[in-house]
């Protein structure tokens, strides 16, 4: 008998390609549904904590995500992981127990970890399912905006800027004046739609631990390290007197700039610097995806565009209130 054959003796299904994976449920992240498959009632409770509170929006072909979990594991993982992506596929590696291979063609992925980071659910949900199973519905149905979103009286308004511009600050300064909040820091245009309407997380805040400076409300709230090494407080939307909304039409693009002194004023942004802006978020995938996404970035053209600069918030909220009712 040669090793290979004891190795299959003992290992009949030495990759694990039957491993049963009994519980299953469907997820709508953003409106659309989502195929989960798990043997660990931790990876599912993590996903009910993240995406059990969205309800079904669109009708799609659902992509279908497997987490097969195993024993072992009591180290950290490291601080980040390792994602690389070629043509239609993608890995996202932590270390050799911990990682998740995504097929944008198959509509289809799969991870792998140990139940010690099963057992963490902010990592599973921030490393594995954001990075892997919601990235497998994005390249089929979204295209990616890094800005908030807030809508007063029917008109949407997304507040763009890197890092650090202030997004989720101004978004829920908008939100505490009656404006309804869609998201913080993130959202998604559907691209099966003519419109500019994006869908948006509301239900849950991310700020930075000085925004309590700005709201006496959230001093009770602790800050902790989240997965992606960023240090910040979060707070479930349920728990503050707001409104919220799980999506919007964009009428107006705001890029925030909060260097230049003086009182809060609007000027117009540039179409052209616009586009730039969303071609930093197609880098990978399929080339047809790619230029889906590209060609649903245009519909934004036909918002207002805008450059925010300001120093106080509250005069910043007073600028965006005559914005969503004037349009200018």
């Amino acid at each position: 008998m040669t090793e290979k054959d004891i190795i299959e003796a003992v290992l009949p299904d030495p990759v694990l390609s039957a491993f049963e994976l009994p519980l299953k449920a469907t997820f709508h992240p953003y409106g659309f549904p989502l195929e989960l498959s798990t043997n660990s009632r931790h990876v599912m409770r993590a996903a009910e904590e993240g995406l059990g509170m969205f309800g079904q929006r669109f009708d799609a072909s659902p992509p279908r995500f497997h987490v097969g979990v195993v024993a072992g594991g009591n180290g950290p993982l490291p601080e980040q992981s390792t994602v690389r992506s070629r043509e239609n596929m993608m890995v996202g590696i932590a270390d050799a127990e911990n990682f998740f291979v995504c097929d944008f063609r198959q509509n289809f992925g799969y991870a792998w970890m140990t139940e010690a980071v099963a057992a963490d659910h902010a990592a599973v949900r921030y490393r594995f399912l954001t990075a892997g199973a919601l990235t497998l519905l994005e390249k089929q149905y979204l295209a990616p905006l890094h800005c908030g979103l807030v809508v007063r009286n029917g008109s949407g308004v997304g507040l763009f800027g890197d890092s650090l511009a202030g997004k989720s600050t101004l978004s829920y300064a908008c939100a505490r004046a009656g404006w309804t909040f869609v998201s913080d820091d993130g959202a998604y245009l559907v691209r099966g739609r003519s419109d500019r309407y994006a869908a948006g997380d509301p239900y849950a805040l991310h700020l930075r631990e000085d925004a309590k400076v700005f709201f006496p409300e959230l001093q009770e709230h602790l800050p902790a390290a989240r997965p992606n090494g960023k240090v910040g407080i979060e707070v479930l939307t349920q728990d503050l007197p707001l409104q919220v909304a799980s999506g919007c039409v964009l009428d107006h693009i705001v890029f925030l700039n909060r260097s230049e002194p003086g009182p809060a004023r609007l000027r117009r942004y540039p179409q052209e610097d616009l586009m730039r802006w969303c071609e930093r978020y197609v880098t990978f995938g399929p080339v047809h995806i790619q230029e889906a996404q590209l060609r649903t970035y245009q519909r934004l053209l036909s918002a207002g565009l805008w450059e925010l600069r300001y120093r106080d918030l509250d005069d910043a909220v007073r600028t965006l209130e005559r914005l969503a009712d004037t349009g200018e």
